[in-house]
């Protein structure tokens, strides 16, 4: 769908001063609650790599605003008029313009979550919890990663919510994955690069894009939404704190996140002698 020139430009948020503009992260609002969003607005532009592109008060509105303003990040409410926050997600996904949708959630119910993660969203954040934590997920996100919560508990949830779910295929699937194969998995449905997945590992970046292209090959994956729902319904999608824990021999760095002895994370011992290796 195209969006011209049309009533909606007018309505668009003046952008601030172009030297701002050019050096930050470029936020569009889509919530049909106007206060929250000047409250949001405010607390936002005091960060001074953040600034405000834009506003919507409903799903449509947010979509043609997103095709107007080239947002880095939409920070999208899921309960609104106009289509919804859910079909707002999948569409400014589908515009192709690289903006990430970080999902903003007054109840975290995890089936609403999990579905917003298949549309394509790049993570959520509670409307209640620390600034902190909405600016850590926002800068997460531009980089290219998922925020699954500002703790781990939620992730737990979600997964445990998902592996009602799964289908032998997948668990079969899983079992074959060895412990390296079940690191970069994590890695990358986290987001993060060959690079930087690499330098964790310490093998070389295009290792780990040969590692990426037999495992999506293996376990019949073309998207990271869907590489992202399987490691969530096979267990296997870790907390950032098992990631800063991992270091090259797949184990852990002086018990960081809770794991004492520098013991290897459970779900990375389990599994079998699959050879083969990871997805996009």
């Amino acid at each position: 769908m195209a969006y011209g020139m049309s009533a909606l430009d007018a309505s668009v948020i003046a952008l601030g001063p172009a030297d701002k503009l050019r050096n930050s992260i470029r936020i569009l609002l889509v919530d049909d609650h106007v206060v929250f969003r000047a409250g949001l607005r405010a607390l936002l532009e005091k960060q001074h790599d953040l600034v405000v592109v834009g506003e919507a008060g409903t799903g449509d509105e947010g979509v043609a605003r997103a095709y107007l303003t080239r947002p880095d990040v939409v920070l999208m409410d899921l309960a609104m008029p106009g289509g919804g926050g859910l079909e707002a997600t999948r569409r400014i996904v589908a515009l192709g313009i690289g903006a990430r949708v970080l999902v903003l959630t007054a109840v975290a119910q995890e089936r609403q979550l999990l579905d917003a993660l298949e549309a394509g969203a790049s993570g959520f954040v509670e409307k209640a919890g620390p600034v902190e934590d909405l600016t850590r997920a926002i800068r997460t996100v531009t980089e290219g990663r998922l925020f699954l919560g500002a703790d781990a508990a939620t992730l737990v949830v979600l997964q445990r919510y998902w592996k009602e779910g799964q289908t032998q295929d997948e668990k079969a699937a899983a079992d074959r994955l060895n412990a390296r194969e079940r690191q970069v998995l994590a890695l990358l449905a986290l987001g993060y690069t060959s690079k930087e997945i690499g330098r964790k590992l310490s093998v070389s970046p295009k290792t780990v894009d040969e590692d990426r292209a037999r495992l999506m090959d293996r376990l019949g994956l073309r998207h990271r939404p869907e590489l992202v729902r399987f490691a969530l319904r096979t267990g296997l999608l870790v907390s950032e704190a098992d990631v800063r824990s991992i270091d090259s021999r797949g184990g852990t760095r002086g018990g960081s996140g809770g794991r004492k002895g520098g013991k290897r994370p459970r779900k990375w011992e389990e599994g079998g002698r699959g050879e083969g290796a990871i997805p996009s």
